[in-house]
């Protein structure tokens, strides 16, 4: 059924360590995710889920899509630096 609301679609495609692609309002956008150090990479699981968060965090705060990926990003390349889906005690990004 058609979307009802005024809020425009959103599609975004996530490719690991490749670059983010974000579909809105009739535009494609590539957003090019920061190498990591394969040292650094701990373990991927929640890596997609803490990328939505962060995207979401900015998406409904009425931030670009731009901005919305670089907190995605953030959030994606803390969490596989970490054992398991853990969080320090404080969220160092900086929007």
């Amino acid at each position: 059924s058609p979307k009802k609301g005024d809020r425009k679609r959103t599609v975004v495609f996530t490719q690991g360590s490749k670059s983010t692609i974000v579909a809105y309002d009739g535009e494609v956008k590539e957003y090019a995710v920061d190498p990591l150090a394969k040292e650094l990479l701990v373990d991927t699981n929640g890596a997609g889920d803490a990328f939505v968060g962060g995207f979401l965090s900015e998406l409904v705060k009425g931030k670009s899509t731009e901005e919305a990926a670089k907190a995605g990003h953030w959030a994606a390349r803390y969490i596989i630096q970490q054992s398991g889906c853990t969080l320090g005690k404080e969220c160092g990004y900086k929007a």
